[in-house]
């Protein structure tokens, strides 16, 4: 019997000698990092912008226009159409939205835009009733993702507020 007892306190101090070893390194012996799994390869990094100017207030028309048309490239090639805004292959007879949505960003002294930025306005070629309301929320989140992410110039001004259209166009 003393025999079992002094096999069995033997086995239980070798299995939790065994999980203790896990996670300990000895004295002068360095731990090895544990290796994080990575992302998914569908997570979308987050969108970095450029500084951009405050084109709007620029005097000189010609450096207006060219920080106007920077931002609108910028903004142009981030954008896309979502995915979720598109019909199920399924349902290949619902409409897809299309047309311009306004959205008004709030720019801070330092530079980064307030979050979120607030749809304003919707022109779309239908009604908004003709589309899923999924869709929608589709093109409102890609718009809010893209000028969400802006940043621009310090300014002295206390914040400025801008409104951006964005059009959005099925392919």
């Amino acid at each position: 019997m003393i025999i079992r007892l002094a096999l069995l306190g033997a086995l239980l101090l070798a299995a939790g000698a065994a999980q203790a070893q896990e996670g300990y390194a000895a004295p002068g012996f360095p731990m090895l990092p544990h290796r994080r799994p990575l992302p998914p390869a569908t997570t979308p990094l987050p969108l970095r912008s450029p500084v951009l100017p405050r084109f709007w207030h620029e005097t000189d028309p010609t450096r207006q226009a060219a920080g106007r048309d920077q931002f609108f490239e910028f903004v142009s090639a981030q954008a896309q159409y979502p995915e979720s805004a598109r019909p199920a292959p399924d349902q290949p007879n619902v409409l897809m939205p299309t047309g311009r949505i306004f959205v008004s960003i709030q720019v801070r002294p330092n530079g980064s835009v307030r979050q979120p930025p607030r749809i304003v306005r919707r022109e779309l070629t239908q009604p908004e009733a003709a589309y899923p309301p999924p869709a929608i929320r589709a093109l409102d989140t890609e718009a809010q993702r893209v000028l969400g992410a802006l940043r621009f110039v310090r300014s002295p001004a206390t914040q400025d507020s801008l409104v951006v259209p964005m059009r959005f166009i099925a392919k």
